[in-house]
């Protein structure tokens, strides 16, 4: 220890009651110290007063309208007794934890010291700070701006950033002023500057005590805390679960829920050369390397019942996929979990923090997100009696969630994994929220210069190139084509991707991008007058032009040419007139070579390049062409100077890495009185594979395709199925599967049936159970209504457990609410739609809206399709689409269309009461409607029948249909005008053919 450094201590006494006890004085070390400060009671003016009320990220501002501040918002100082141990539960103060969290906003002025320290000084009228403050957490609002140097150690910060950077208090100087030990500048990295009217969240860091409780063999299963209590945190704690364990988090009294606040506000955990790797040293000596908050184990019952509030970090750096945290609620990495039971989170006051800054400050500060952690990372759970699933593992989730990127659980190995959302009530619906608000694709208004051909250097205080960082450029194994580039100066120039660099470089290899966060590279170089532009085989890195389309047509890699560049060949000019930004495979790159180097025979790799057109040909051959530069469009930019109003954009827009949900097919799920907004995606891994071979008679082993798992053991039971003819047959494993195409060994047993090649085998614990979507609503990101958005969500196994029990309660249920769905016509398995409650079936996002065979369980009908038009909003057309097949009967009586729906497939179609909503624009209905359109799309109508009575709406045949082939018996029908069919009925058939009345009856 070094003796010459002073320590600073606190001592904390309380009497039997838990009340402070008064000191005078203490001795140390033979001196006696006094106290500093006399005890006094705060008055109302200085608390917060904490109301339980949920806000919306996005709430409706009135122009040049501001809250007001109220003075007594401004501090919030927390003094609520802690509860009293017992012998029934746990308190965190027992573990040395301590409710201290101390805000105050817009009342703080920063000034450095030195190249150590800060003031910070209180702008309040009367004293808030003590000696309790020594030693307690500081995690301040945007003051200071961060150097572009990497943070290898010491203290976390985003480089090059505007950012929070977290301190600790040191001393302090009176009750007014102490001093913390970081050095904020104020926003300037060369003339550090003062910073008044600025925030500040005082905390005592509760990780330990958190992690020294969950650890601890005395814990017992429940651990309270008062209403209102914050317990701020430095970093996710890690709350590592045990098989059979029970964990519940109470609040006592009425107030609002005791909180855990993250502190991570702007961290930066990105890996030094923007990989998405390592995170840096500072980080874990920060924040710690945990990044979830329970870690669960592969087995065993655990019930989580986490009623506290858990308040996410209040700023965070807007990245498009690397940098910046998300966390975790929940964790199971296990590639075979067998963890059930119940996990219940409630999240009902996310942005507690945001309402006392708004409450305080009258607005909101630029850059905070308050966004929630990912709920979890899961490759299934549940357990299973060897043929189907007992219990499950249930993730249920209540009230609220905003996060920009929300829950990626899947179920790799069986149908034993649950996620249910769910809201109070479906008046007082619980909102599931992807922010992409917080998912940039565009930074405007960038600084930076030119250094040499390729090196481009910011300077700028808002954006560094982590900011950018993705997979497809810096990290990962993406190897698709450009998705980032800048505009500079009104040129766009290309970034390229991994798989241009590396083809050059070699695999893995990206040193050609130099990056850092100041300065990176590009691929293309700026051409300069003089420079020659061609074709090398022998050096990639000199080969520019890799291509020739036509006469004026080439292809040239590894420069940034532009529109307007002149180039000489020949004694002749050469002007480009037209450029284009294309890709192409290395497999395609390698035509150049009469024997390609056998590392580029790669189809799934790619390099991107630019197509120019001449404004005349040049007959020679691409071996022959040397393009010497006259005139570069982009020369200017190498003077030096710094240009202002750049951008950087990644182009998939603000689809981002990361979706409201990214699941898969065998997740059981559950959503009830819920708003989502944003797209729900999964990948296909249905649960089954199929036999290679006929099957009959007494059978031992047979051939196989890959299952994708190897969670079939030895004396499990399998099911043989023929989707076809319906026959199945119960197997016993005689030997475990590795999910291989390899042959399958099963119990002999003697087949009553022959199956064909093709059937189905799979196991009944493999397959999901429920689908359930009850008062779903479809909203966007400010919770107004959304009229289009995708469930990306097809549980094959659902249909497949209905086939293989002939149970028709294994459907997806859409029970009311505003909510797309899309069939996918070409699965095996699509499952069976069954809806009531008279839901609103808007567009499916990107996909054609078509639902096959609906159910309508209550004969209620449904709502199809949306449509609006107006002078001040955006105009909206969203039809609909219902195939049905195999003779199905779907009966769409009390349906309301609110534009055009199309009918198609064979079978039947019964609309008793079936009505055209009208066309509405500007808030007005005008005198006409929509079509019911018989329209041949996807099969050849062979036999539909149409059937109702007393409906309205026009009709509109659009498909040359035999005759006889569409029947149409419609009773006490308004044919009412639509949308381009004023007279109510238009048809591809031929009226004159004689049997056409015989088929196309409507009576009015």
């Amino acid at each position: 220890m070094n003796h010459s450094k002073p320590l600073h201590l606190t001592i904390s006494l309380n009497d039997a009651d838990g009340n402070p006890v008064p000191i005078e004085t203490i001795e140390i070390n033979g001196k006696i110290f006094s106290a500093e400060f006399s005890d006094k009671k705060e008055t109302q003016e200085e608390k917060v007063i904490e109301d339980a009320v949920v806000v919306p990220i996005v709430t409706d501002v009135v122009e040049n309208e501001k809250n007001t501040p109220k003075e007594k918002d401004k501090v919030g100082i927390q003094e609520i007794k802690p509860v009293d141990s017992s012998d029934e539960f746990d308190t965190l103060e027992k573990f040395g934890g301590k409710a201290f969290h101390r805000m105050f906003w817009g009342t703080l002025k920063y000034e450095a010291q030195d190249n150590n320290r800060c003031k910070v000084t209180y702008q309040g009228e009367e004293g808030v700070f003590s000696s309790e403050y020594i030693g307690m957490w500081l995690e301040p609002s945007r003051v200071h701006r961060s150097s572009f140097e990497y943070p290898e150690r010491g203290r976390n910060y985003f480089p090059g950033a505007l950012t929070v950077v977290y301190s600790r208090v040191l001393e302090v100087l009176d009750d007014k002023n102490l001093l913390v030990d970081f050095p904020y500048n104020g926003g300037d990295l060369e003339s550090p500057k003062v910073m008044e009217k600025q925030d500040g969240i005082f905390f005592f860091d509760n990780r330990f005590a958190i992690e020294s409780w969950a650890s601890s063999i005395n814990r017992k299963s429940t651990l309270k805390a008062r209403a209102g209590q914050v317990y701020g945190v430095l970093g996710m704690p890690k709350i590592v679960v045990p098989p059979d364990s029970t964990w519940n988090f109470e609040t006592l009294g009425e107030g609002p829920s005791a909180a855990i606040h993250l502190m991570w506000s702007d961290a930066f955990n990105g890996d030094k050369f923007g990989r998405g790797l390592e995170q840096p040293g500072s980080f874990s000596e920060t924040f710690g390397e945990n990044g979830a908050l329970f870690h669960l184990p592969d087995m065993g019952k655990v019930d989580i019942n986490f009623e506290w509030q858990f308040l996410p970090s209040n700023y965070s750096q807007r990245v498009v996929q690397f940098g910046s945290p998300n966390g975790l609620i929940f964790s199971d990495s296990s590639a075979f979990s067998y963890q059930y039971g119940l996990k219940r989170f409630r999240n009902t006051d996310q942005y507690r923090i945001r309402k006392a800054m708004e409450d305080a400050l009258g607005f909101v500060r630029p850059g905070t997100s308050f966004s929630m952690p990912n709920q979890g990372y899961c490759n299934g759970g549940g357990i299973h009696d060897e043929r189907d699933v007992k219990e499950f593992c249930t993730y249920r989730f209540e009230g609220d969630w905003f996060s920009k990127d929300l829950n990626n659980m899947k179920a790799r190995q069986s149908g034993g994994l649950r996620i249910e959302w769910e809201g109070v009530s479906p008046d007082q619906r619980g909102r599931f929220i992807e922010l992409e608000s917080l998912k940039p694709f565009r930074f405007e208004g960038i600084r930076l210069r030119m250094l040499d051909h390729q090196t481009i250097e910011l300077d700028d205080p808002n954006f560094s190139w982590y900011h950018l960082a993705c997979q497809e450029w810096t990290g990962g194994t993406s190897t698709s084509s450009e998705t980032v580039h800048l505009i500079v100066d009104g040129f766009r120039v290309g970034l390229n991707s991994n798989g241009d660099h590396w083809l050059v470089h070699g695999d893995e290899d990206l040193s050609g991008v130099s990056f850092s966060a100041r300065q990176a590279k590009t691929f293309d170089k700026i051409p300069t007058i003089g420079d020659i532009i061609s074709q090398d085989l022998d050096d990639f890195s000199k080969n520019g032009i890799i291509g020739k389309k036509g006469p004026n047509v080439l292809e040239i890699w590894g420069w940034s040419v532009q529109k307007g560049d002149v180039f000489t060949f020949a004694g002749q000019k050469f002007e480009i007139i037209k450029t284009n930004r294309k890709w192409k495979t290395w497999a395609q790159f390698a035509e150049q070579y009469s024997s390609p180097p056998s590392r580029l025979k790669r189809g799934d790799r790619r390099v991107t390049y630019t197509e120019i057109e001449l404004d005349k040909p040049i007959d020679d051959p691409v071996s022959s062409i040397e393009l010497k530069v006259e005139k570069s469009a982009l020369e200017h930019l190498l003077d030096g100077r710094v240009i202002e109003g750049c951008q950087a954009v990644w182009n998939f827009g603000n689809d981002s890495p990361g979706h409201l949900m990214y699941t898969d097919y065998n997740v059981n799920m559950v959503m009830k009185n819920v708003e989502i907004h944003g797209m729900i995606r999964s990948t296909s891994r249905p649960l089954w594979t199929e036999i290679s071979e006929e099957l009959s008679g007494t059978i031992k082993s047979f051939s196989v395709g890959s299952l994708g798992s190897d969670s079939w053991k030895k004396g499990m039971s399998v099911v043989l199925f023929d989707p076809h003819s319906g026959i199945k047959e119960e197997l016993v494993l005689s030997k475990s599967y590795s999910g291989k195409a390899e042959r399958i060994y099963v119990e002999p047993k003697e087949l009553s049936r022959t199956f064909p090649k093709g059937s189905i085998l799979t196991c009944m614990y493999s397959l999901c159970s429920e689908a359930r979507f009850e008062n779903v609503f479809f909203v966007n990101e400010d919770l107004s209504p959304c009229y289009s958005e995708r469930i990306d969500y097809r549980p094959q196994g659902l249909r497949l457990r209905q086939l293989l029990t002939d149970n028709d309660s294994f459907r997806v249920k859409i029970k009311g609410g505003r909510i797309s769905w899309y069939s996918n016509l070409d699965n095996l398995f699509e499952p069976e739609v069954e809806l009531s409650n008279h839901p609103h079936l808007v567009n499916p996002k990107s996909v054609v809206p078509v639902i096959l065979n609906p159910i309508f369980i209550d004969k209620k009908g449904a709502r199809f399709g949306f449509q609006q038009k107006g002078t001040k909003i955006q105009e909206l057309y969203f039809p609909n689409r219902v195939v049905v097949r195999d003779q199905f009967e779907v009966d769409l009586s009390n349906s309301e269309i609110q534009a055009d729906l199309w009918i198609e497939g064979n079978g039947k179609i019964i609309l008793d009461g079936f009505k055209s909503l009208n066309f509405e624009e500007n808030n007005q209905e005008m005198a006409y409607g929509f079509n019911l359109t018989i329209q041949e799309r996807f099969s050849k109508i062979q036999k539909l029948i149409l059937k109702g009575k007393e409906g309205s709406s026009a009709l509109n045949v659009a498909s040359k249909i035999p005759i006889g082939a569409l029947e149409i018996d419609l009773k006490d029908w308004e044919l009412q005008p639509g949308i381009f069919n004023a007279g109510g009925f238009q048809t591809q058939q031929n009226k004159n053919d004689p049997d056409y009345k015989k088929y196309i009856k409507i009576e009015s």
